[in-house]
C-alpha cells in the first residue's frame, strides 16, 4: 500500500471581470443585469469544476470540497479591490442557477439546505462512474457510498484484454483510483444520479440496510 499524497494544487484563475468593481453590484438595467448574471454563474461553474464542488450552501459556499475550504478563494468577494456580493444580490444570481437548470435545490421543499451545482450533467456522471466500475472489472461488487465518492483505492479486477481500458484508472502504484468527477461528490448527488440514470437503465442497484438506509450500492 503506497503512503498518502499531498498534492498542492494551483489555485482557480477568476476571469478579469472578478476584478471589476460593478460586478459586486446588481445592476439596474435588465439587459446588463441578465449578462451579470450569466458571467456569474459561468464564474460559478468553472470555480466548481476546478475545486469538483458538486454543491453549495444557500449562502453559496462549498458544502463538500476536496480542499479545505479555509484554502479556497472566495467566490463572491475580492478583497483586493475590497467588494462582495450582497446576500440579496447572491440569492439573485444562485436563483439564475436554479432557473437555467445549472443548478437544483437538494431538497425542493427545503432551499436552505443549499444546492446541487451541475458542472457535468446527471447523464455524464452516471457514465463515468459505470465506465469505472466496468473498466476496473468491479461490476456486481457491493461499494458504500463513502468508497464511490472518496478518493479511496479499488481494486482492479480486470482480465487481461481490459488492461487499456482499466490503465486510465490506475495510479504509479497499480492501485486503482476514482475518477476526479467523481472524488468527493456529495453523497446525495452521487444517489440522484444512480436512480435517475443509471437505475432507470437497469446498471445499478441499491441496497438497503435493516434501518432503511442505503446500505451500499451495486452496479451491473
Amino acid at each position: 500500500m503506497s503512503e498518502s499524497r499531498s498534492i498542492s494544487r494551483p489555485q482557480f484563475e477568476f476571469p478579469k471581470i472578478h476584478s471589476f468593481p460593478p460586478f459586486y453590484t446588481k445592476q439596474p438595467n435588465q439587459t446588463i443585469q441578465q449578462q451579470q448574471l450569466e458571467s456569474w454563474a459561468n464564474i460559478i461553474l468553472q470555480y466548481c469544476e476546478f475545486y469538483k464542488i458538486t454543491s453549495l450552501t444557500s449562502e453559496g459556499l462549498p458544502k463538500h470540497s476536496q480542499t479545505s475550504k479555509t484554502s479556497l478563494p472566495s467566490l463572491f468577494q475580492n478583497k483586493s479591490i475590497n467588494r462582495h456580493v450582497n446576500a440579496d444580490f447572491r440569492s439573485t444570481i444562485l436563483a439564475h442557477l436554479i432557473h437555467t437548470k445549472q443548478a437544483e435545490y437538494i431538497n425542493h421543499k427545503k432551499p436552505e439546505l443549499g444546492m446541487f451545482i451541475y458542472w457535468r450533467s446527471i447523464v455524464d456522471w452516471g457514465n463515468i462512474l459505470y465506465d469505472y466500475i466496468s473498466n476496473t472489472g468491479q461490476k456486481g461488487t457491493v461499494f458504500t457510498l463513502y468508497e464511490l465518492t472518496r478518493q479511496g483505492r479499488g481494486e482492479n479486477n480486470n482480465d487481461d484484454d481490459d488492461d487499456d481500458a482499466a490503465a486510465a484508472y490506475l495510479d504509479t502504484d497499480n492501485e486503482s483510483l476514482l475518477p476526479e468527477e467523481l472524488q468527493n461528490m456529495d453523497e446525495l448527488l452521487l444517489i440522484k444520479v444512480i436512480q435517475e440514470h443509471l437505475m432507470k437503465q437497469g446498471k445499478a442497484q441499491i441496497l438497503m440496510n435493516e434501518h432503511n438506509q442505503i446500505g451500499g450500492v451495486k452496479i451491473v
